[in-house]
């Protein structure tokens, strides 16, 4: 039976083999996201002898800058070790990077409210609430890719749960922030951010320590097959002497 029109196009267009272009253009919208983000703190006008206290002043908008920079990198350096181990794309690993991208281009508006209102409500919500969308779409590109087998072959499932692991601490600090925020102070739950880069040290030593017991376990259990398999046939000659 002929290949139908609908499956042909799906092929030609939708799948595919080179991932550059969304790559390249990935690593555009996050770079102009982060140079959006300095173009929020201003100069203050204020004589030569009042600079340093007015830029003291600005702490906040400045730490809020910061913070998204950092996290912004963060993605970015994630975003590429993915890609460095996916081979292919199919139209909905490009649906969800698009969406992945959507929270990196809007998070230099929940900075600004944040570097304006600091601790309020709203503002840490939004500014949480961005972080941890971006940090699920994410997530779900990788476990997208590995689904469709879109991997390269040498990605198996102790790689996979590595990368899976090292991308739980984002979401987690940032989500529960949210509850922190709405029921305890919006102060506290800034503060808990900082939780961040300590949990990601250790989710990287765990995942590091769970990757490498499964190798091995995998290749002793490889090893055990291969010497059964070799035992079979000195066993089945020993029988025929007999």
């Amino acid at each position: 039976m002929s290949e139908d029109v609908s499956s042909k196009y799906r092929r030609l267009f939708d799948t595919g083999e080179n991932t550059d272009r969304t790559v390249f253009f990935s690593d555009a919208v996050m770079a102009i996201a982060m140079t959006l983000l300095v173009l929020e703190i201003q100069i203050p006008k204020v004589p030569g002898d009042q600079l340093w206290s007015a830029i003291v002043r600005e702490w906040d908008t400045i730490a809020a800058y910061l913070l998204s920079f950092v996290i912004i990198g963060m993605n970015w350096i994630f975003h590429h070790r993915k890609f460095a181990a996916i081979a292919g794309y199919d139209a909905g690993l490009q649906w969800i990077n698009l969406l992945f991208l959507l929270f990196i281009a809007v998070l230099p508006l929940p900075t600004r409210m944040l570097s304006e209102y600091g601790a309020n409500t709203v503002a840490v919500v939004c500014y949480a609430g961005v972080l941890t969308a971006t940090a699920l779409a994410q997530t779900l590109l990788w476990v997208h890719a590995w689904r469709r087998r879109l991997m390269k072959p040498e990605i198996d499932r102790a790689a996979y749960r590595y990368v899976l692991l090292n991308q739980l601490p984002q979401p987690i600090v940032f989500g529960a922030s949210i509850v922190i925020c709405l029921l305890v102070d919006p102060r506290v739950a800034m503060w808990s951010w900082i939780a961040l880069f300590p949990l990601q040290s250790v989710a990287g030593v765990f995942a590091t320590r769970r990757a490498g017991a499964e190798t091995e376990r995998e290749e002793a259990a490889a090893a055990a097959g291969a010497a059964g398999a070799a035992a079979a046939p000195a066993s089945d000659a020993g029988a025929e002497d007999r």
